[in-house]
């Protein structure tokens, strides 16, 4: 009988192997995700009444058809994945340095027999969260390419055109767009006048007198060091003619794309009030618009975790672990074993989280002042406490309430209050920490300690109802 199946997906045909309870290969076939291929998987892999472990591989997305079938047709089927990196060294460790599909599936199939505990149960979340879960990703790509554009026209302005950028007092306006659309040539602006510039600025921008003086003189500095280097022929007024038409191009894309990432941004926000209606995510101090989706779309159903330690070990904000012996490696980086999108977010809503809910900043505060921590490391604990929160409340679909350490609910001018008289980090401690951080006093830092010290489930999590939010 079957015991466990390994399928080696791709965009074509798929390979599987099959082993039985004496890890022997007994079956192999290839097919396609079509009605005809997935019948002929079924009638292999459940022949006989076998109930398979089936390991398929997490690259892309061919796996994700073939899972929701199997799910479909046969809802007691185990369905994992493997991680990677242990596929590949114990195909290397097999076979050493030849790879082809069919290894690639027999090694799939072997995973149960040699690493059951590390599995992972595939998650197939309902159609509505893993559209959340495609939008939040999508928008934080074009997040990375507007971010990506403004860093590549900045770059070109402080080269080509210096102090120019700095001329206009608010970075990215309409007046400062309008400039890098039809005023990159330095030479045509002097030609002009300042006037000119003033009228051209003004159409955008009713504060734009205030600017217009400083970004003329900007551009007559630009204009006069490139007249004196003109025996060298690089920057001329024709070049300055091209570089006009690149940066108003880059321009163009930078703001198609701002556009889409509102409209993702509207999309997002009308998925989560459906998927989520009480916002009680909001009520967690640190997580907001932004963020709560993403945490939404991850965590997706939070039933599917056993315990906080399950999750921290899924979100991957625990660290590592070295152990030989009677002793264990401290310090280690954390794992990053979960979605790098929920860790994102985790930092984004923990550096604000600290600030605002006590017992965060009392985690901060001992990491840095306590136990030599710099800010990086801080926030991995921060982060594992933190997503700790969100799981509770995601599975009690309660409100979050600040509490003092005595118990008792205070509202967030309290609680800031606490936070800066008892869990200041001085600027003396964090620039101690800062000269610590060198790959050296990293090793040097390494203690070893006894067994049984790793990584501690993060703290219980109080969220009480409360009438008034």
């Amino acid at each position: 009988m079957i015991y466990s199946v390994g399928i080696d997906l791709h965009q074509g045909s798929h390979r599987a192997r099959c082993l039985d309870d004496r890890a022997q290969l007994c079956d192999g076939f290839t097919f396609q995700t079509t009605p005809e291929g997935l019948g002929k998987l079924e009638e292999h892999i459940f022949s006989d009444g076998a109930n398979p472990i089936i390991v398929l591989e997490p690259a892309g997305l061919p796996w994700l058809m073939v899972a929701v079938y199997l799910q479909s047709q046969h809802p007691n089927c185990r369905l994992v994945k493997a991680k990677m990196q242990k596929v590949a060294a114990l195909r290397r460790y097999l076979r050493g340095p030849v790879k082809s599909d069919r290894l690639d599936a027999l090694t799939l199939a072997k995973m149960p027999f040699i690493d059951p505990e590390q599995l992972i149960e595939i998650y197939l979340p309902p159609a509505e969260i893993h559209a959340l879960q495609r939008l939040t990703r999508q928008r934080k790509r074009m997040e990375s390419d507007v971010s990506g554009r403004k860093i590549r026209i900045s770059a070109i302005l402080d080269g080509y055109l210096p102090g120019v950028r700095r001329a206009f007092g608010e970075a990215w306006s309409s007046s400062f767009r309008a400039f890098l659309r039809g005023r990159i040539n330095p030479f045509a602006v002097v030609r002009d006048g300042e006037k000119a510039l003033h009228a051209y600025l003004s159409k955008t921008s009713p504060r734009s007198h205030v600017q217009t003086h400083q970004v003329f003189l900007a551009c007559q500095s630009v204009a006069r060091v490139c007249q004196m280097s003109t025996t060298a022929g690089t920057l001329n007024e024709e070049f300055f003619t091209d570089l006009q038409d690149e940066v108003a191009r880059e321009l163009r894309l930078l703001e198609v794309s701002e556009a889409e990432s509102e409209s993702l941004a509207r999309r997002i926000s009308e998925l989560y009030k459906k998927l989520h209606p009480s916002d009680n995510l909001s009520t967690i101090p640190g997580v907001g618009p932004h963020t709560a989706p993403i945490f939404l779309a991850s965590v997706g159903d939070p039933a599917r975790f056993r315990n906080q330690s399950a999750f921290a070990n899924w979100e991957g904000v625990v660290p590592g672990a070295r152990q030989s012996s009677n002793v264990e490696a401290k310090g280690l980086r954390m794992t990053k074993a979960g979605p790098s999108i929920m860790r994102m977010a985790l930092y984004q809503a923990g550096e604000i989280g600290r600030r605002n809910d006590p017992h965060l900043a009392a985690v901060y505060y001992r990491e840095m002042v306590y136990h030599g921590k710099n800010h990086r490391q801080a926030m991995g604990a921060v982060m594992s406490h933190l997503g700790a929160r969100v799981l509770r409340v995601l599975k009690e679909d309660r409100p979050y309430e600040i509490r003092n350490f005595e118990g008792k609910s205070i509202d967030k001018s309290e609680a800031k209050g606490l936070i800066l008289s008892q869990y200041h980090v001085s600027e003396e401690v964090r620039r101690e920490r800062r000269r610590r951080n060198t790959k050296v006093n990293r090793r040097r830092e390494t203690e070893t300690v006894s067994m049984h010290e790793a990584a501690k489930a993060p703290q219980t999590v109080e969220v009480v109802s409360v009438s008034q939010r």
